[in-house]
């Protein structure tokens, strides 16, 4: 009896692996990002426009579900506006004002989500994805600037010599402001889109994507802001 359920459990593993197909292609993502405020010290400047590109990987289990990630190098920008704030370089005296910051970030990211398709519709399926983006910081570069300031290209998390300089509370002087990105961004993923075959197994694959933060993009308690994205995901699957 053991060896007759060991039997079947081979068999069934091999038909399971048998069934399950293995997709790779290429990706390009124009996207749209904005900052948005949790503290009541900053706001918002609006939103830009950045892309991301990379692999796609997909791993069909089933005829219509797959677990699908991607290797992607994600670019997020955004502004924040900081209120009641001083900020001071060098000889230049500190001024009460707002400042601006230009967020440009670099992220290393990879998704991991659910992929649910249907049955071939004519030359068409139309899926839907859900999972958690995990990404990792390797770019965290901000143009800073009000009417005494204007720094360009500064390296927030580790900023030159030559760009040094100090942002505090207006209302409280001890505090001083801490800007530096967070070194690692998670993130909620819905998204929907069709996969249309060109020929063989070859599918071209176009959808959209919201991209919704759960942690601050800011390390800084005072700012709390996260980063979110909405994306058009143009892709080919081999």
């Amino acid at each position: 009896m053991k060896k007759l359920i060991t039997t079947c459990c081979i068999v069934g593993a091999f038909a399971s692996a048998s069934q399950a197909q293995i997709k790779l292609g290429l990706k390009l993502s124009p996207q749209i990002t904005w900052v948005t405020p949790e503290s009541k010290g900053i706001s918002s400047g609006g939103s830009k426009i950045n892309a991301s590109y990379g692999l796609m990987f997909d791993y069909y289990f089933t005829e219509n579900y797959a677990f699908a990630t991607e290797i992607s190098v994600a670019n997020y920008a955004g502004e924040l506006i900081v209120k009641d704030s001083k900020i001071t370089r060098g000889s230049i005296p500190a001024v009460f004002q707002d400042v601006n910051y230009i967020y440009r970030t670099q992220y290393v990211s990879v998704p991991l989500m659910l992929r649910m398709r249907t049955n071939e519709i004519g030359y068409f399926r139309y899926y839907a994805d859900f999972g958690l983006d995990l990404a990792l910081l390797v770019r965290a570069k901000a143009d800073i600037n009000n009417s005494s300031i204007d720094l360009t290209e500064v390296n927030v998390n580790n900023p030159d010599k030559k760009d040094e300089y100090t942002i505090e509370s207006n209302d409280n002087p001890s505090i001083k402001y801490n800007d530096d990105v967070a070194i690692l961004r998670t993130a909620m993923v819905i998204g929907v889109g069709i996969q249309y075959k060109i020929f063989g197994n070859t599918l071209l694959v176009a959808g959209a994507r919201y991209n919704k933060a759960l942690n601050n993009f800011t390390v800084e308690d005072n700012w709390k802001a996260q980063m979110n994205a909405v994306s058009l995901n143009l892709g080919v699957l081999f």
